[in-house]
């Protein structure tokens, strides 16, 4: 009785509920059935688990229907021809008149070292998906048997994948299959790479890591106008320094400062490093330091000499040069570098740099002598000056020209996590005219920039006289009969 009298309640109950909400539901249902047709006209695409992938499964994980064996590196694959022939490689072996054109057995022969048993899974794969997977980290092997196997495609989004993720782990690697596969996009990407992390990165965090770069890699560098140096020119020679110590020790795991200037210092052999049978081969790296701006300091000079590393018939012409643009300074015949064309500036001017860590106003100079003019580099906000300095107790030792004139570029560059460059801004080749006191603003970079920033300089205070052609430096050593360079005095 009293079950049947609450269900009857709760009938009547839920009756007047919906009859109560009766109205305000119908104003809603317009508005729903128009979702719902329009849900139901709507095109949904949807990934079937078939064609691809069950290509991909049966045909060649399964090897089903395989009309061609292809042996490489001692392994089979069971493969089919109308999927090979998207190579070139294999389309004009099955299409021309070559032995294994009727052939269902074919061994490769691969000569490439970088090609492996997974690689060439892989690339064979590719051939029978319509998208795949690539790890940086099996990047190269891959890249390798794309390009034995002549696949432009699969080519173009390996290098598409390794220009994203140039680091310090990978750069070398990229580089050296950039040169040997002729992928000339990725290797000017490493070149980047390298110029402005070759002293950031490597000489400054990574001890050891410097030693692995090539000594043709390290050439250019060194000679590029573009390298972002830390601190000034003389910089780059110890550099080199710390480079060939770490590449004569590879035992050695903390390179110390003192142990670089005493195996230098404390060789017996008198003759020059870069004459010696083991030095010769740095002479393409030496070559390309620009040594009118290694003399700038007095500890500097004093440095090199002990060193003996660079012949003094190397640095005589130069010692001769700088010399002779101090007089033409003090006797006013020389302003400053005014009609200088752009590639000789590249070539001649001191590459100097710094890091800055925050957005207050930093105020700093590379110090060394600079012929009279003292320099002043200013960063505010986002902004980069420059200010020639003329205080009156520091008259004696400054120009006393009312006007001087200073070429200059600068370039200020953000990184990433990975060290690639986020954000570069480069000013053109400036020649500014100074007064005593007067600053200069050179170039204005976005406000929101992310620190540390690099800032790099090249800087001509100077028209200097061409010097002879490099390769005649070298006049008396490609003289010597023989590379026993023990007995040649310097």
């Amino acid at each position: 009785m009293g079950g049947t009298f609450s269900t009857l309640g709760v009938v009547e109950n839920v009756k007047s509920f919906v009859t109560g909400r009766k109205r305000k539901l119908s104003e809603t249902d317009d508005e729903t059935s128009k979702v719902i047709e329009i849900a139901l006209h709507t095109p949904k695409k949807k990934k079937l688990l078939c064609t691809a992938k069950y290509i991909y499964q049966a045909l060649f994980v399964e090897g089903k229907n395989s009309d061609v064996t292809v042996c490489a590196l001692g392994k089979e694959h069971y493969l089919h021809r109308v999927y090979l022939c998207q190579s070139p490689y294999f389309a004009s072996m099955f299409g021309g008149s070559w032995l294994e054109t009727t052939q269902k057995y074919i061994t490769i022969d691969v000569v490439d070292p970088q090609i492996t048993l997974e690689s060439l899974q892989v690339v064979f794969g590719s051939l029978y998906l319509s998208d795949i997977a690539l790890n940086p980290l099996e990047i190269v092997p891959i890249l390798a048997t794309a390009t034995m196997f002549q696949l432009d495609g699969l080519i173009e989004q390996c290098t598409e994948v390794m220009l994203e993720t140039i680091n310090p782990k990978t750069s070398l690697d990229y580089y050296n299959a950039a040169c040997q596969y002729g992928d000339r996009k990725l290797q000017e990407a490493c070149i980047r790479w390298f110029l402005v992390n070759l002293m950031s990165y490597y000489y400054s965090n990574s001890e050891t890591e410097i030693r692995t770069i090539p000594i043709s890699l390290m050439t250019k560098l060194v000679g590029h106008p573009d390298l972002f140096t830390i601190q000034t020119e003389y910089s780059i020679y110890v550099m080199l320094k710390f480079w060939i110590y770490a590449i004569k020790h590879p035992e050695v795991e903390r390179i110390q400062t003192s142990a670089i200037n005493n195996f230098f210092a404390n060789r017996t052999n008198k003759t020059p490093f870069l004459y010696t049978s083991e030095g010769k081969k740095y002479i393409p790296v030496f070559q390309e330091l620009r040594l009118q701006n290694l003399i700038s300091h007095q500890l500097d000079i004093v440095f090199i000499l002990k060193d003996n590393i660079i012949p003094k018939s190397w640095m005589n012409p130069v010692v001769l040069q700088q010399w002779k643009n101090v007089l033409r300074v003090n006797q006013n015949e020389e302003k400053g570098p005014v009609n200088v064309p752009d590639d000789f500036f590249l070539r001649e001017s001191l590459r100097c740099g710094r890091i800055i860590t925050s957005k207050e106003r930093h105020v700093w100079r590379w110090t060394g002598f600079h012929f009279g003019l003292d320099l002043l580099m200013i960063t505010h906000d986002n902004t980069v000056s420059v200010k020639r300095n003329h205080r009156s107790e520091f008259e004696q030792l400054l120009s006393f020209q009312t006007n001087r004139y200073v070429a200059l570029r600068i370039t200020v560059a953000q990184l990433n996590e990975q060290r690639q460059i986020t954000y570069i801004k480069q000013s053109d080749i400036q020649k500014i005219n100074l007064t005593k006191g007067e600053e200069v603003t050179v170039m204005t970079f976005k406000m929101d920039v992310v620190y540390p920033l690099i800032i790099s300089a090249n800087i001509l205070y100077v028209t200097p006289e061409p010097l002879q052609n490099k390769s005649d430096q070298l006049s008396t050593w490609n003289e010597l009969p023989s590379c026993n360079a023990g007995s040649v005095s310097d």
